[in-house]
């Protein structure tokens, strides 16, 4: 009777543990979407490319840029997005191509852990993110891929790898 007794109380245990372990990784999984879409909303996106002339608040924006994504990014990526000005080129676009940016939706496959089980301290994405270019007169929606990694540090998803800059073919498209 006591075998009886373990093996059910087996089988109602075991698979509330499972789930619990999945939705687990489920919720991971969207603080990792919600840190790479607030990172990429603040990174990218120029409200008003008109203030961009003025050389002063053109340089200002940049280091914004910059400054607004610190939260979401480890502090060595973080060094390198400052070293290489990469928000140079968002501000650089938006003032070239006389139009705003601003993200829409990102589309995302995982790359590793090949099983989301594995689920630990780091991740890597391949995304596909709709960038909309707009002004009064036009609008293009054109879609930047690319490679993003995670790493958790002290509890919270932080990004340690995205190429940080808007590629050429995407301002060539919207001349």
């Amino acid at each position: 009777m006591k075998k009886v007794s373990y093996i059910l109380i087996l089988c109602i245990l075991l698979p509330v543990i499972l789930v619990g372990c999945k939705n687990n990784n489920s919720a991971e999984i969207d603080k990792v979407y919600k840190t790479i879409e607030d990172y990429f909303n603040s990174y990218y996106t120029i409200d008003d490319y008109k203030i961009l002339d003025d050389s002063d608040k053109a340089y200002a924006k940049e280091t914004d840029l910059i400054e607004s994504v610190k939260q979401y990014t480890t502090e060595e990526f973080f060094n390198r997005l400052k070293e290489k000005r990469g928000s140079g080129a968002t501000v650089d676009t938006a003032k070239l191509a006389k139009r705003n940016i601003k993200v829409g939706d990102i589309e995302y496959k995982i790359e590793k852990p090949k099983n989301i089980e594995e689920l630990k301290d780091e991740i890597t994405l391949y995304y596909t993110a709709d960038f909309k270019f707009y002004n009064d007169d036009k609008e293009d929606i054109l879609e930047k891929e690319g490679q993003i990694r995670l790493k958790k540090v002290s509890g919270e998803w932080k990004i340690d790898y995205e190429p940080g800059y808007i590629p050429h073919y995407m301002f060539e498209k919207i001349k």
